[in-house]
Formats: C-alpha cells, sequence, structure tokens
C-alpha cells in the first residue's frame, strides 16, 4: 500500500480530480470564463422614423440685364471737294532751310532747298569753313652715295711719347664699304730715352658693314 503513497501520484491524483470537477462544474461552482453578449442589431446606432422636413436652399437663377454699351457707327458725310485749290498747294514751292554746324568749331553749313510737288526743285549750299592748316612731316631716306672723309693719325704711348704722326684719307661707297689711306711719320726713343728716330709709314686698310643700331 505504501508503495502507492508516493508523492508522485498523489500530484496525479490532484490533477486529475481538478480537471474532472473543471469539466463537470457541479451546480455551477466552477468560474465561467465566456462572457456571452446579447445583441439584437449589428449596427450600433439608434433607429429613428423618417420624417419630412422642408429646408431652404439657395440656387442661382441668370437674369438678364440691360446695360449701355457705345457703339462706334460711321455715317458718310458728303463733302464739296475744291480741286483747283488742292492742285495749288500741291504745284506750291515751299522753302526749307537747315543749318549743319562743323565740329571742332570749324564753321557752318547752311542748306536752302525748294520743295514743290513733294520732290526737292534746288537746292543752295553755303558753306562758311574756317581754313586750316595741317602739318606734317616726312622724312625721306637720303639716296646712296661715295663720301669721303680727310683727317689727323697720331699715336701716344711710353717711352716714346709722341709715337705716330700722320694724315689719313678715308672713302665710303655707296655699298658701305669703307677704304682708309694714311701715312706719316713714326718716332723711336732709344735706350737713353732722349735722343730718338723718325721712321716715314705707308699704311692701308677696307672695311665692311657688318650691322646697325637705332
Amino acid at each position: 500500500m505504501k508503495k502507492y503513497l508516493t508523492i508522485q501520484n498523489i500530484i496525479i491524483l490532484v490533477l486529475t480530480a481538478s480537471t474532472a470537477i473543471v469539466a463537470i462544474n457541479p451546480k455551477g461552482i466552477m468560474p465561467n470564463r465566456v462572457q456571452y453578449l446579447h445583441r439584437i442589431d449589428s449596427i450600433p446606432y439608434p433607429i429613428h422614423d423618417t420624417v419630412e422636413m422642408e429646408v431652404e436652399v439657395e440656387v442661382e437663377v441668370p437674369v438678364e440685364v440691360e446695360v449701355q454699351v457705345e457703339k462706334l457707327v460711321e455715317v458718310p458725310v458728303i463733302q464739296k471737294v475744291d480741286t483747283n485749290e488742292i492742285l495749288k498747294i500741291y504745284t506750291a514751292k515751299t522753302e526749307h532751310k537747315d543749318l549743319l554746324v562743323l565740329p571742332n568749331n570749324q564753321g557752318t553749313v547752311a542748306v536752302t532747298d525748294e520743295i514743290s510737288q513733294n520732290k526737292i526743285v534746288s537746292r543752295k549750299i553755303d558753306a562758311k569753313v574756317k581754313q586750316t592748316t595741317v602739318r606734317d612731316t616726312v622724312y625721306t631716306p637720303e639716296p646712296r652715295r661715295t663720301t669721303y672723309y680727310f683727317g689727323f693719325d697720331s699715336k701716344f704711348d711710353d717711352p716714346n711719347y709722341v709715337r705716330l704722326l700722320g694724315l689719313g684719307f678715308i672713302i665710303k661707297d655707296k655699298r658701305d664699304r669703307i677704304y682708309r689711306l694714311s701715312g706719316g711719320v713714326e718716332n723711336t726713343v732709344g735706350p737713353d730715352r732722349i735722343s730718338g728716330t723718325f721712321t716715314p709709314y705707308l699704311g692701308g686698310g677696307i672695311y665692311w658693314k657688318i650691322g646697325s643700331k637705332k
């Protein structure tokens, strides 16, 4: 008997008895967790009878209104035309004058036109222009020509003092080539630097132009 009175068997017996009581619910002693609601209709609003009522409604109705509008009406007017007077004005000669002022205070030009039949018949021009002097300098290149030069030659040094004295002659042709011819005496001082001798000489040369600079 003791082997059946274990804690495990007692817990099983209690759970089985509790389940039977909940299922049978004798005399309704167990609480009912299901709530029943009694509804007549699914619409949660009260139902009323329909009653007819008169309601004022504003309706726009177009109404024609007379408006005064100004309207231009062309009315032909018969007028007498004087053909002779029209021809007189058309063939008459009128004079039109215009004055043109020149810039820099150089003077004025008066133009007088005679107009007839919608065209210029004659024109008179009266110009009063001051005379102005225009000065301009024009440089013309000098034509090439052969030129001649004459001068003196000299040379100074130590210990000779005056080493060379002479005359020179130079010619420059049209192609800018220069020819030189010179002659004179050359002084040579002796070892005592007192006595000396003069030796005549003659020389020359030619030169070519290799460039120029302004």
